[in-house]
């Protein structure tokens, strides 16, 4: 059971520092893309911050299981919910982008 939590624990390090790699250089990859790989770029950054939405999500709902208080474990639940909704909408957005592939054409951004 540790063996596999050590092996997941070396992906998520390796996917997330090639993701933050690529999030440093993303200006200069976004100038170089042409229209298919600018889609994917936006769809790649959606997914990541759905990742990231998931995983706060999850640890504030593992805080109001944990807390003593019922007023802080429904706030808690709460702020996970709210950070959990807007989801839906993000993904639509980012698979709904279509770009023109011009030169000037300005980074997508939510």
């Amino acid at each position: 059971m540790f063996a596999l939590l050590v092996i997941a624990l070396c992906l998520v390090y390796a996917k997330g520092m090639r993701a933050l790699l690529a999030y440093r250089d993303r200006k200069l990859r976004w100038r170089e893309a042409d229209a298919n790989k600018r889609e994917r770029i936006v769809r790649e950054e959606c997914a990541w911050r759905v990742v990231g939405r998931v995983l706060g999500a999850g640890g504030l709902a593992i805080g109001a299981c944990t807390v003593s208080s019922a007023g802080l474990a429904a706030m808690w639940a709460l702020v996970a919910w709210r950070v959990i909704r807007p989801i839906k909408t993000e993904i639509r957005d980012a698979c709904s982008y279509h770009s023109t592939g011009s030169d000037d054409e300005a980074p997508y951004s939510w």
